[in-house]
């Protein structure tokens, strides 16, 4: 069997998520791999489109291997949940800071209720592909169906959300604000995209088939969406700096005002100029470079 250019999307998609896999990775490591911070999502996306394109390439030598086909559906069914569940992580993300700044930020229930929604739309396409036996049942199954409703009412709530998010601009923190234009970008891709899952699933029409149909139709509505999505999110995520919850800060400044606590009841006579006078002790990490600047600005703070 010759390369053809659905082949050629396979191809694509390998040059695209190959690089993506890794910066996914290294943002995971960055920001953490809670699924709640979005970064495992892309990773999961990145899997299943190099997976799924390997798995297609591989129908050129094996072209009546129907397991490949099937395999390849699958991981194309599971593109719309991590894209909308990374857009729900970052919307999440905008709201702690909201929270952390003003302390009036949106429920954390309704991020989670969004993301169970998108969550049974990719366990209901999952099933759907699996329990096919042919191509025909793989996009025509009532389970996919389901599935890409859910996709829809998921989408619908993102877009609320995101206005709610939006409408508290003023109280997100610096730096933070770009999480919003990375989901407002996101937003009427996914839509494209899930229109062609829909026009895919609903229909009969040749042109929307995911096995058979138009590739320049799939590769406008629904490949490169998909491949925008993620650069956006991707270079949206390198320029954020990494945030640490309230909770996190309280419980690293609980041992030194302890520490402090301890030394001024077991001192109660010292003064604070005598605290200042005293010798800092601190163990140090760095080379001897870092070491000469840490004595450097300890001399300075002391003759002040």
């Amino acid at each position: 069997m010759a390369v053809n250019y659905r082949h050629g999307l396979s191809i694509l998609e390998l040059i695209v998520y190959f690089p993506a896999l890794f910066i996914s990775l290294w943002m995971g490591f960055r920001h953490g791999f809670k699924r709640s911070s979005g970064w495992v999502l892309l990773v999961i996306f990145s899997l299943a489109r190099i997976i799924g394109s390997c798995c297609y390439l591989a129908t050129i030598s094996h072209p009546a291997t129907i397991n490949l086909y099937i395999a390849w559906g699958v991981c194309t069914s599971l593109g719309l949940a991590p894209l909308t569940s990374t857009c729900i992580a970052l919307l999440s993300r905008a709201n702690d800071s909201i929270e952390r700044k003003t302390g009036r930020g949106v429920h954390p229930l309704l991020f989670r209720l969004l993301g169970l929604i998108t969550l049974a739309g990719m366990v209901l396409c999952i099933v759907g592909s699996t329990e096919s036996t042919n191509l025909t049942d793989i996009v025509n199954s009532s389970e996919a169906k389901i599935g890409d409703v859910l996709y829809l009412v998921a989408w619908v709530g993102l877009c609320a959300m995101l206005l709610l998010i939006g409408s508290k601009y003023h109280s997100i923190e610096d730096g933070e604000h770009r999480l919003l234009l990375a989901v407002g970008i996101s937003v009427p891709l996914l839509l494209v995209r899930l229109i062609y899952s829909l026009l895919s699933v609903f229909t009969h029409r040749s042109t929307f088939n995911m096995f058979a149909g138009n590739v320049t139709v799939m590769l406008f509505m629904a490949v490169l969406e998909e491949m925008v999505i993620v650069v956006v999110c991707l270079g949206v995520g390198v320029t954020l700096a990494t945030r640490s919850r309230p909770a996190e800060y309280e419980a690293c400044d609980m041992p030194a005002q302890t520490g402090s606590a301890l030394e001024s009841r077991r001192n109660p006579g010292e003064t604070y100029a005598t605290k200042r006078r005293a010798p800092r002790q601190k163990r140090r990490r760095g080379g001897p470079i870092a070491q000469l600047v840490g004595l450097i600005i300890d001399k300075i703070n002391d003759r002040e």
